[in-house]
């Protein structure tokens, strides 16, 4: 038969309670509190209210390097409904609109965020175009954040051959098998690959020295039918 130990308060050795609401452990003789901040394993709160549900809500959306806030800044939306459902009247609607133009201003208000938010909505425009993992879309934002952190001068670089620069960086790194060639193929009218490939390639050559070398794995064929399935 297997026993329950009771765990005992260390001063005056009474049983040990859970305050539930206040999410400490305490002794039921002496008040000493054992720990702070408990952990609630129990299930979330419910309600048929939304308002009440995003308070009660315990998570929250997950942060993300692609977006230049990791968005986690809140966007007003542009509609005719509010939060509930409900239709709103075209001069709060008019209002709402306004807030979000600014709201958005002020988001990118700086050049550099201008050009972060710029550069990275482009990475996420290329991973998405040539079918490319979460992940690729991730490390590539690092890449292009560390660069940015470095302060390295890409302002009047081509957005669009940095950009191709950083995802063939991060497919390296990730172990997905495209050239720089392919990549720009799927994001530049066929006149411009030739000329955009050889200005990608110059900055993947400055990425390389700014960053450290990226070691190439061995490329395998089960790796290639994965990239001609995604294709």
């Amino acid at each position: 038969m297997e026993t329950i130990e009771v765990e005992r308060c260390t001063v005056c050795e009474s049983s040990i309670i859970d305050d539930t609401e206040n999410g400490e452990r305490i002794c039921s003789g002496c008040g000493i509190v054992m720990q702070e901040h408990m952990e609630d394993h129990g299930p979330e709160a419910r309600s048929n209210n939304l308002e009440d549900k995003m308070k009660l809500a315990r998570a929250t959306g997950q942060t993300s390097y692609s977006q230049h806030d990791l968005g986690i800044a809140t966007e007003i939306s542009i509609g005719s409904t509010d939060f509930s459902g409900k239709k709103i009247n075209a001069e709060t609607a008019s209002q709402m609109h306004r807030l979000g133009k600014w709201q958005q201003r002020v988001r990118v208000s700086s050049s550099r965020d201008r050009r972060l938010s710029n550069v990275l909505g482009r990475v996420s425009e290329i991973c998405n175009s040539c079918s490319l993992p979460k992940n690729v879309i991730e490390t590539a934002s690092i890449i292009y954040r560390s660069l940015d952190g470095k302060n390295i001068k890409v302002k009047g670089k081509s957005v669009v051959s940095i950009s191709a620069a950083v995802v063939y960086m991060a497919c390296k790194r990730c172990d997905v098998v495209r050239s720089l060639e392919e990549i720009l193929r799927e994001v530049c009218p066929p006149k411009d690959v030739k000329s955009k490939t050889k200005l990608a390639s110059k900055y993947y050559r400055m990425l390389v020295m700014e960053l450290g070398t990226v070691t190439t794995p061995t490329v395998t064929m089960d790796k290639y039918i994965s990239k001609i399935a995604n294709m």
